[in-house]
């Protein structure tokens, strides 16, 4: 479904302009007119699984003050970019598989603290844009 072009799928509301989830697939038709509900849950597990999983952007500690990155690539995709806007700011992570290498970069707001999972290693890395590469 991430992938996919046309009904059913994720990018069909993307291309339709959507900044919420829709109940249906088609929740705004090719034509323009909505249906439905455009805010709601159903398919909000998968959402959340895309955050925390393909993005990579998971919790630490109450209010984000720190938090993990470990972005699980796989399954056809070869890049990802996800953000969270936290209480001290925004938290982001992309990723792009290119050539046999992992380049993943992480945002760390002011006042936060990030823990970097990587295949082979972890780092923990303070406020500022962090770069790595890893063999993939």
């Amino acid at each position: 479904m991430p992938l996919r072009d046309g009904e059913p799928s994720w990018t069909v509301m993307l291309d339709r302009g959507a900044t919420t989830v829709w109940e249906h697939w088609n929740g705004v038709d090719a034509d323009g007119r909505p249906r439905d509900s455009l805010n709601h849950y159903s398919k909000g597990a998968v959402i959340g699984f895309l955050h925390r999983y393909t993005a990579g952007i998971r919790i630490g500690t109450p209010g984000y003050r720190t938090f993990r990155i470990a972005p699980v690539p796989g399954g056809g995709i070869s890049r990802a970019e996800g953000w969270h806007e936290s209480p001290y700011g925004r938290i982001g992570s992309v990723w792009r598989i290119s050539d046999g290498r992992l380049d993943l970069r992480v945002q760390v707001p002011a006042g936060t603290s990030a823990e970097v999972v990587l295949p082979t290693s972890v780092q923990v890395v303070g406020p500022g844009v962090h770069r790595f590469e890893h063999a993939y």
